[in-house]
């Protein structure tokens, strides 16, 4: 079978509903799992209260050592025991918030111990708290460090969402594949589909790219 681009013109305009999910569906969860991430991060590197290092460790170790899948069917299926009811949408924002923040706690560790310990024995030597330190001193330093990882984290968070389509949220690729089902047209609905998401990243990384350079130099 020829590949028809007349079709997937005629195609394209029908997964905008669905392009527009994933992107808010990215966006909530890259924001709300980064402030949790950020902070399970400081938790992880000072040493004020052992109790959270042991937490946040435990929470990372969890995160990052099970399929993402089996945590949207954790939570899909574990809110509702326990009285928080939510609709599809938000079910996969906290389960893709939950996943990125395991990840942006790591980048947080990664890029704040990447700061010289001279900085902070300074800081130290002027009476500031190990809090503020972190927060005044070594988490704005990091900052510009974090960048990169940040931008594969939120890669991976709009391709993530795809795996959303398994609870009824009708993203990108839901979208597409009900299409298919519809008009049985495979191929050309999967090249939109892979090219929306290739596009949404190549954006990410520009922008990424632009407060590298320029906003962060």
């Amino acid at each position: 079978m020829e590949f028809d681009f007349n079709l997937v013109l005629e195609i394209a305009p029908k997964l905008a509903e669905g392009l527009n999910m994933t992107l808010q569906l990215s966006v909530l969860s890259i924001l709300i799992g980064g402030v949790f991430g950020v902070a399970l991060g400081m938790f992880r590197v000072a040493d004020v209260i052992p109790a959270l290092q042991v937490i946040a460790k435990g929470y990372v170790y969890f995160m990052r050592g099970t399929p993402l899948l089996v945590q949207i069917y954790i939570v899909f299926f574990l809110l509702p025991r326990v009285g928080v009811t939510l609709n599809p949408y938000w079910t996969g924002v906290v389960a893709l918030s939950a996943h990125s923040a395991a990840y942006i706690c790591e980048i947080t560790r990664s890029a704040i111990g990447s700061i010289a310990t001279g900085q902070v024995e300074a800081a130290v030597s002027i009476g500031m708290t190990r809090f503020q330190t972190l927060a005044l001193v070594q988490l704005p330093q990091a900052a510009k460090r974090m960048v990169p990882p940040l931008t594969n984290e939120l890669a991976s968070s709009i391709k993530n969402t795809s795996l959303l389509s398994v609870i009824a949220v009708f993203e990108l690729t839901k979208s597409g594949n009900s299409i298919i089902q519809r008009d049985f047209i495979f191929f050309e609905v999967l090249f939109v589909v892979a090219l929306y998401y290739l596009i949404m990243v190549q954006i990410v990384t520009a922008i990424a790219n632009f407060f590298e350079h320029k906003v962060f130099k």
